[in-house]
């Protein structure tokens, strides 16, 4: 759940996780252009992105309520146990879908959980998440080499390549939902094979909510996406009649649009 701050109590938009990761998906889908290298595989990669965050989807349907904030806990207030069941429970949907997805988002989350978890109080199990992970990985990539479609793209540098991808859709998304920044950083996106450059986001209009982006990734000369928001009336001070509320909430689109900067 991603709850952007300083909202009145009676509008208060929240976000899903999943309704976040089909931004990245879009985000995906548009990626590529002269200078950025377009994504092989499409498919599996557009996939990959849109559904990275599938595990939250039964959590968010009923969250539990932060009795500080009257309100859900959003995903980075979550125990760490949780969170990484999360995390597990999504890779594992994913397998029997589309394997490679399941192998980028296994190694993306990884990745957070290698950056963010380190000194984790909970570090058993960290560690046996990186572990029985590590042996995912392991198992899908030799079975992925056996596809002539997939071979490829299994080889460590492509892997590598489009971990960082899911990882700035991921955060490009992450950041507009959450609404705290007007400008921000996106630190070593992928270009083309082992070339990285920064990328700056900021908002230049803040009613119609349009983002430039500079350097320009994407194929397209503007870019419109889209997720939904649930909207809360007021704070709670009980789980079920928070939960009850957020399956009778009022929806809202929220649309984020970018511009390159040199239009």
């Amino acid at each position: 759940m991603i709850i952007p701050p300083n909202q009145p109590h009676d509008r208060t938009i929240t976000i899903s996780q999943t309704s976040h990761s089909w931004v990245s998906g879009q985000l995906a889908r548009a990626w590529g252009n002269e200078r950025f290298a377009r994504l092989v595989p499409y498919e599996q990669m557009c996939y990959a992105a849109e559904q990275h965050d599938i595990g939250f989807l039964e959590w968010e349907s009923q969250p539990t309520l932060n009795v500080q904030t009257g309100l859900p806990y959003t995903f980075d207030e979550l125990p760490e146990p949780i969170h990484l069941e999360i995390w597990r429970r999504g890779i594992s949907q994913l397998m029997p879908v589309c394997y490679y997805a399941s192998l980028v988002v296994s190694l993306h989350f990884c990745n957070l959980c290698e950056r963010f978890h380190r000194n984790s109080p909970d570090r058993p199990q960290v560690v046996h998440f990186l572990k029985e992970q590590s042996e995912h990985q392991k198992k899908a990539c030799e079975a992925l080499a056996r596809d002539q479609l997939l071979e490829q793209a299994v080889d460590s540098e492509v892997l590598n390549y489009h971990r960082d991808l899911i990882a700035v859709w991921d955060l490009l998304s992450l950041e507009l939902c959450r609404g705290r920044a007007t400008e921000f950083k996106l630190p070593n996106a992928p270009v083309s094979g082992a070339k990285r450059v920064n990328l700056l986001v900021q908002q230049t209009d803040k009613v119609k909510n349009i983002w430039e982006v500079d350097p320009w990734p994407f194929a397209v000369r503007t870019l419109a996406t889209f997720c939904e928001g649930r909207v809360f009336r007021q704070r709670f001070t009980d789980t079920e009649q928070m939960q009850l509320a957020l399956s009778n909430a009022d929806r809202v689109t929220v649309q984020f649009t970018f511009e390159p900067a040199d239009r």
